[in-house]
C-alpha cells in the first residue's frame, strides 16, 4: 500500500501512525492511497484507524460501482472516474469522507490525481478552511481527466475525417477502430454512472453535514457528468460519421474505377465490331483487302480515326476522358450579363 496526504501546502508520504492523529477538528486533509490489490488489509485497516466504519473500509475494496452515494455514520462513501495511464477502461475511484479528511482510494490515473491535485491547488486554502464544498470540487477535478480524453479523442477523430475526405487509406479505418475502444469503454460505464449519481443525489442537501455550497458543488458535479455524457455521444457519433466517410470514399473510387471500365469499353466498342465484321472468312472480303492501302485505311487510319470520334462524341456527351476518366457533372448556367 502507498498512501500520501496534501494538507494544503505539501504533499508526503501518509503513515498507519498518523491516521490516528487525524479528527474532526483538525485541520482539513486530503489522503491519497493506493492499494498493493483489490483487498488489500492495510487500507482496510487505515480506514479503520482514521475513523471510518468497516461498512465504508469494506466498500472501498469493491471492483466495481456504479455511482453510490452512501451516508454510514458520520462517513459518507461515493466513487468517480478517471482516465486510465494506459490504454484501457476508465478507471475506478472510490472516495469516502467525513467533517476531517477526503481519501481517495484507487488502482492507477497517477496522471489524472496529479493534474487535480495542481488545479486544486490555487484554491486549497479558503476551501480548506471551508471544506463543505471540497468533496464536489475534488470529484469534478479528477474527472475532468475524462473529458480531456474525449477532448484528445474528438480532436483524433476529426483530423482522420479531414484525411478520409481528401485521400481515404486503410490505415485511417483502423486508427478509427482503435478510438473507438476507448469510447465504447466510456460509453458502458459513464452514462450507468450518472443514473445512479443522479438517484442519489436528489436532494444533497439533506446529506448530513453538507452545507449550502456542498451541497451546490455536488449538483455541479453532477450536471459535469452529464456533459461528459454528452460528449460520449457526440464522440461515438463522430467516429461513426467519419466511418462512413471513408465508406462513401471507398465506393467513390470503386465507382470511378466502374466508369474508367465502361468508358475504354465504349471507346474501343467500335473497333471490336470491326475486328470481328474484317475477320469474316468470306472470298470477296479476302479479295477486296489484299492491297497495302486497303490494310492501311482499314487496319490502321480506320481503328484511329473510330477512336478519336468515340472520344470526341463522349466529351460532347458530358465524360472528361484524361488519365482519370471520371465522369464530369455538367451544370447549365446561363452567362453573366
Amino acid at each position: 500500500m502507498e498512501a500520501t496526504i496534501f494538507d494544503g501546502h505539501t504533499q508526503r508520504p501518509f503513515t498507519p501512525s498518523e491516521s490516528q492523529a487525524l479528527t474532526t477538528t483538525t485541520p482539513y486533509v486530503w489522503v491519497d492511497i493506493i492499494p498493493s490489490g483489490s483487498k488489500d488489509p492495510e487500507v482496510l485497516a487505515l480506514l479503520t484507524q482514521m475513523g471510518f466504519t468497516d461498512v465504508v473500509a469494506a466498500y472501498t475494496a469493491r471492483t466495481y460501482s456504479s455511482g453510490m452515494f452512501l451516508l454510514c455514520g458520520d462517513n459518507m462513501l461515493a466513487s468517480t472516474y478517471a482516465a486510465p495511464d494506459e490504454p484501457g477502461p476508465p478507471t475506478l475511484i472510490h472516495c469516502v469522507w467525513n467533517a476531517g479528511c477526503f481519501v481517495t482510494i484507487r488502482q492507477g490515473a497517477n496522471r489524472a490525481i496529479a493534474q487535480a491535485l495542481e488545479d486544486f491547488k490555487p484554491r486549497v486554502v479558503s476551501l480548506f478552511a471551508q471544506p463543505g464544498p471540497v468533496p464536489g470540487i475534488l470529484l469534478q477535478l479528477i474527472l475532468d481527466s475524462v473529458d480531456r480524453q474525449l477532448t484528445a479523442l474528438q480532436t483524433q477523430v476529426a483530423m482522420l475525417d479531414g484525411q478520409i475526405i481528401i485521400t481515404a487509406n486503410p490505415s485511417q479505418l483502423a486508427a478509427l477502430q482503435q478510438v473507438r475502444i476507448p469510447v465504447s469503454d466510456l460509453g458502458t460505464t459513464i452514462p450507468a454512472y450518472l443514473e445512479n449519481l443522479n438517484e442519489s443525489l436528489i436532494d444533497p442537501g439533506s446529506l448530513p453535514g453538507m452545507d449550502a455550497q456542498g451541497a451546490q458543488a455536488l449538483q455541479t458535479y453532477a450536471a459535469c457528468v452529464n456533459d461528459v455524457v454528452q460528449r460520449i455521444t457526440s464522440t461515438a457519433s463522430d467516429i461513426r460519421n467519419a466511418i462512413q466517410d471513408y465508406q462513401g470514399q471507398v465506393s467513390s473510387v470503386q465507382g470511378n474505377r466502374i466508369n474508367q471500365l465502361t468508358l475504354v469499353s465504349i471507346i474501343f466498342l467500335p473497333i471490336s465490331f470491326m475486328t470481328g465484321y474484317f475477320g469474316q472468312n468470306f472470298q470477296l472480303l479476302t479479295d477486296a483487302t489484299v492491297s497495302f492501302t486497303a490494310w492501311f485505311f482499314l487496319g490502321v487510319a480506320l481503328p484511329i480515326i473510330v477512336v478519336i470520334v468515340s472520344v470526341a462524341l463522349l466529351q460532347r456527351s458530358g465524360f472528361s476522358i484524361g488519365r482519370t476518366l471520371h465522369f464530369r457533372t455538367r451544370s447549365h448556367r446561363k452567362p453573366d450579363a
